[in-house]
C-alpha cells in the first residue's frame, strides 16, 4: 500500500470516544515519522493539522510515549515542531536525536516553547538560531561544542541542571547527594526515627534516633534478621513491618521496620531502601498510629510518584495490545489477538491493584477528602449484587446476613466500597465450586464489623500465610488475578490507614472499621 493512501485510511477512521481519537492519533504520528519521499503536499498538511489539533486531547504520559516511541526516525521538521511547542518532558527525547538540516532546526526552534528553546541550545552546543525576543534566556551551564551527537546521559544531565536552576527539586535525590542534616534530636526514647541505606543493606543516613547507634549497621545482614526482610533485600521489593531488635540503650526493644527501594533516575540501577521504624505496637497502641502519619507523608508522596511511573508504561502496554486485538494497524493472526487480549485483561487488573495503592497514599498524605459516615447496609447490596455473577460462574454461592438496622462507619463512601468489593471479590475468587461464602455485618463495641467466611481451601493457613503476596489459593485460576494473599494484604493496608484492622480467625476474615454516630 502507498504511503499516501496509508495515511488517509488512519485519517478517515472513524472515532467513536477519547481512546479512539487517541488512537488515532499516534497512528498518525508514527506514519509521518517514517520516511516517505512522494507524498501529496496537501494531504500532508492535512495530516499534520489533525496531530495539531489533537495533541491537547490526548494525555501528557501518551504524549511522552509517542515522542520516545519515534525518537531517532522522525525527519519532517514540521512534525518534530509540533512535539517542540509541548512540554520539555514530551519533547526532549525527540529533540536529542532529531536529525534536522538548518532550515529544519530553525523551523522548530521557532515553535518551540521557551524552556524547549533552551533545551535546544543546550542540546546543539549554541549554534542554532537565537530564539524569539520573548523567550527568557537560557538557564543552562554553557558547554563546549562538540564534534559527536551528546549521549543519553550527557543528556540526561543537562535536563537536571536545568531543573536545579529553576529550583525543582530531583526525585530521590537523598540518594544522589549527600543526605540534609538531620533535625533537631527528639527526646529519649523515640517512637518513630526515619533511615535509608545504600545497595548492600548498611545503613547510612538516621533521623529521629542517635546516629553513632545506627550509622554502619547492616539491616539483612544481621544476625537473627527476619526472613521477610532478607526476601525483600534480595528480590527489590517494599516491606513493612519487619521486626527488629536494637540491643542499644536510648533504642532497645523491639521496633518495626518498613521501607520502599529506591533506583537511579538516570539508568535504573538499584540505590538501596529508605523508610521508617516504629516501636513494635500492640493492638491498644493501634489506635495511636495515626499520630505518626504526618511523618509518613513524604513517603506517601513519593510512593504516589512510584505508581505514576509505573502506571505510564503499563497504560502504554494496554494500549498497544488494544491496537493488535482490535487490529488497528491491518489484520493480526487470531493467536496474536487471543494473546493480546490476554494481556488487556491481566494488565487491567493490575492497574486496578495499582489503583487501589494509589489510593492508599491519598489517603495517608490526607488529599483523599474528609472522612465522612457511611451506611454499610446501604453500599454492600449493590457490591453483592454486582459480584453474585462471578460467583454464579464459578459455582459459588454468596449469602449475606439480611441488614435490619443501620451501619454507618467513619469512613467516605469510596475507601468502603473499595475494601469490600476487594474483600469479597478476592474470596470468591479462592472458594471452590459448591461452596457458600457467607457475609454478616454487625457491630461491636464502637466498631463496625463485616465477617466473611473463610475458602475452605484457606482453613490450614496461618494469618502470615494468607497476607503473603505470592500466595494464590487452589480455588484460584493460576494468573487470572493477582491472588487472595495480595488482595487480602491490600484490604489490610487500607483499612489501617483508616484506624482499622483485619482479623483472621479459624472460620473467618473479619474487617473491623471504626463506627460512626447514627443519624
Amino acid at each position: 500500500m502507498r504511503f499516501d493512501d496509508r495515511l488517509k485510511t488512519v485519517m478517515t477512521q472513524p472515532v467513536a470516544d477519547a481512546h479512539d481519537r487517541t488512537v488515532r492519533w499516534r497512528q498518525l504520528v508514527d506514519l509521518l515519522s517514517r520516511p516517505h519521499e512522494e507524498i501529496d503536499p496537501a494531504l500532508l498538511d492535512a495530516a499534520l493539522t489533525m496531530v495539531r489539533s489533537g495533541l491537547r486531547a490526548v494525555a501528557r504520559p501518551i504524549r511522552a510515549a509517542t515522542a520516545r516511541s519515534i525518537a531517532g526516525r522522525a525527519s519532517e521538521p514540521q512534525l518534530v515542531a509540533i512535539f517542540a511547542g509541548d512540554k520539555l518532558e514530551v519533547a526532549a527525547p525527540l529533540l536529542s536525536s532529531a536529525q534536522l538540516d538548518e532550515a529544519g532546526w530553525a523551523l522548530v526552534t521557532k515553535a518551540a516553547s521557551a524552556e524547549v528553546a533552551n533545551f535546544i541550545r543546550s542540546v546543539r552546543g549554541g549554534t542554532e538560531p537565537s530564539p524569539p525576543p520573548a523567550a527568557p534566556p537560557a538557564a543552562v551551564e554553557p558547554t563546549p561544542e562538540d564534534d559527536h551527537s551528546p549521549s543519553i546521559s550527557e543528556l540526561v544531565a543537562r535536563i537536571e541542571r536545568l531543573k536545579q536552576k529553576r529550583g525543582t527539586a530531583e526525585p530521590m535525590a537523598e540518594f544522589a547527594a549527600p543526605a540534609p542534616a538531620p533535625r533537631e534530636m527528639p527526646a529519649a526514647n523515640p517512637m518513630l526515627f526515619r533511615w535509608e541505606c545504600d545497595a548492600s543493606g548498611q545503613i547510612a543516613w538516621v533521623e529521629g534516633a542517635p546516629r553513632g547507634a545506627l550509622i554502619g549497621r547492616s539491616l539483612p545482614g544481621d544476625e537473627g534478621a527476619d526472613r521477610r526482610l532478607i526476601r525483600a533485600f534480595a528480590d527489590r521489593l517494599p516491606f513493612d513491618g519487619a521486626p527488629l531488635t536494637l540491643p542499644t540503650p536510648a533504642l532497645e526493644g523491639d521496633w518495626r521496620l518498613s521501607g520502599i527501594p529506591a533506583f537511579s533516575p538516570v539508568d535504573g540501577r538499584f540505590l538501596g531502601y529508605r523508610g521508617v521504624a516504629r516501636r513494635g505496637a500492640n493492638e491498644a497502641e493501634e489506635e495511636l498510629l495515626p499520630a505518626v502519619r504526618p511523618a509518613l507523608a513524604s513517603d506517601a508522596e513519593t510512593l504516589r510518584e512510584t505508581i505514576h511511573e509505573i502506571k505510564t508504561p503499563l497504560n502504554a502496554i494496554i494500549g498497544f495490545a488494544e491496537i493488535i486485538d482490535g487490529q488497528y494497524l491491518g489484520p493480526a493472526h487470531r493467536s496474536y489477538r487471543h494473546r493480546a487480549a490476554e494481556i488487556v485483561s491481566q494488565a487491567r487488573i493490575l492497574l486496578a491493584a495499582i489503583e487501589d495503592l494509589d489510593f492508599a497514599a491519598r489517603v495517608q498524605t490526607g488529599s483523599a477528602g474528609p472522612q465522612v459516615s457511611t451506611d454499610l447496609g446501604h453500599i454492600l447490596p449493590p457490591l453483592i449484587e454486582e459480584l453474585a455473577e462471578r460467583a454464579l460462574a464459578r459455582g459459588v454461592e454468596l449469602r449475606v446476613t439480611p441488614i435490619s438496622d443501620q451501619h454507618p462507619c467513619a469512613l467516605d463512601r469510596d475507601l468502603a466500597e473499595r475494601l469490600l468489593r476487594r474483600l469479597l471479590g478476592a474470596t470468591v475468587d479462592a472458594a471452590a465450586a459448591a461452596e457458600t461464602i457467607k457475609v454478616d455485618v454487625h457491630e461491636e463495641k464502637g466498631r463496625c464489623l463485616v465477617s466473611v467466611t473463610r475458602p475452605a481451601s484457606t482453613a490450614h493457613l496461618s494469618e502470615r500465610q494468607m497476607l503473603d503476596p505470592s500466595f494464590l489459593s487452589t480455588g484460584e485460576e493460576d494468573g487470572a488475578r493477582l491472588g487472595l494473599g495480595f488482595a487480602l494484604r491490600l484490604v489490610r493496608g487500607l483499612v489501617r490507614l483508616a484506624g482499622g484492622s483485619l482479623k483472621f480467625t479459624a472460620d473467618h476474615i473479619v474487617l473491623t472499621m471504626r463506627a460512626a454516630a447514627k443519624n
